[in-house]
């Protein structure tokens, strides 16, 4: 049994803790870096602000459960660089393909269903009964919320956030850093950084927001 710690001491965590295999991982606190060491959060131990209060932070594995895309990346970016290893989570209630891939540090909540042929890179989200149908390509730092859907051969460009019960039509590709807002029904591409609300989707900004690199 590896010994887990996870990043971020918030609401995410919750789920990652409901989720998390527990005969093969067993939990050991957070690193959160405002809250105070020693503070319990759901029962376990912030154990300090950053990986470097870790007497020997090769000996655990680590899980960044920290909902912001691009907060999430400067973590997993970190671990990577430190030659830490990363778990993914996948709760027992999901429907994943035999045919479907998924990279490192994701999360694939309950429900949650991946189609044949789809594809989840580095560090993203899948969140509760999300579903990503088949040949869905969605590349690294990706937030798709609940009850979103991405119909066929949808791509997901880095750093994007898919709104919870958004919509998203087939063949349609959503760039990098952009963001759905809840609700969309997304009826084409959207573009790189920018902003899309309502139904049919319009764009509302077009620059770098908080989700941004």
């Amino acid at each position: 049994m590896k010994n887990l710690v996870i990043i971020g001491a918030g609401g995410f965590a919750k789920s990652v803790l409901d989720s998390v295999d527990h005969m093969n991982f067993r939990m050991v606190g957070y690193i959160d870096d405002i809250k105070t060491k020693g503070v319990e959060h759901l029962g376990f131990p912030v154990l300090g602000n950053s990986i470097e209060c870790l007497e020997i932070p090769e000996t655990y594995v680590y899980f960044v459960a920290i909902g912001n895309n691009a907060k999430r990346k400067i973590w997993f970016d970190k671990l990577k660089g430190m030659g830490l290893s990363l778990i993914n989570v996948i709760d027992k209630t999901a429907l994943v393909s035999h045919h479907a891939t998924i990279g490192e540090g994701c999360f694939i909540g309950k429900l949650a269903i991946l189609n044949h042929g789809s594809a989840v890179g580095d560090n993203c989200v899948i969140n509760t009964r999300a579903l990503v149908e088949h040949g869905c390509h969605i590349q690294s730092h990706v937030n798709v919320s609940t009850n979103a859907t991405l119909n066929g051969d949808v791509i997901c460009m880095d750093g994007s956030f898919i709104g919870s019960g958004t919509v998203v039509n087939g063949q349609i590709t959503i760039g990098e850093w952009a963001l759905v807002g809840s609700g969309a029904v997304v009826v084409k591409d959207v573009s790189p950084h920018s902003t899309v609300v309502g139904v049919p989707a319009k764009v509302i900004e077009s620059k770098s927001h908080k989700y941004n690199s």
